[in-house]
């Protein structure tokens, strides 16, 4: 049973590690939208806003990169898991 725990307490503090700074990550940028508006609108990227590139676009590849590489760390973490129920 305390295996059981160890395992349990491993992948919570890796999915909240990688969960709450995303969260913050993502709430962040949309609080600069908003409290920086005018600032943020009058910056212009290949004729888009700023606040445009934040929102739309730049959030999803490194929504992509995260979630990739948060699935390969959690895979690691289960052939581990099963190394080490498999060597008892």
């Amino acid at each position: 049973m305390d295996q059981i725990e160890v395992i349990r307490k491993k992948q919570l503090k890796m999915a909240l590690g990688v969960g709450i700074p995303y969260f913050a990550f993502v709430i962040g940028i949309f609080l600069i939208v908003y409290l920086a508006q005018e600032a943020v609108t009058q910056i212009s990227l290949m004729g888009f806003p700023l606040h445009y590139w934040l929102v739309a676009i730049a959030i999803y590849p490194i929504t992509w990169a995260l979630f990739i590489w948060y699935v390969g760390r959690a895979n690691a973490l289960e052939d581990e898991i099963e190394e080490t129920l498999g060597g008892n």
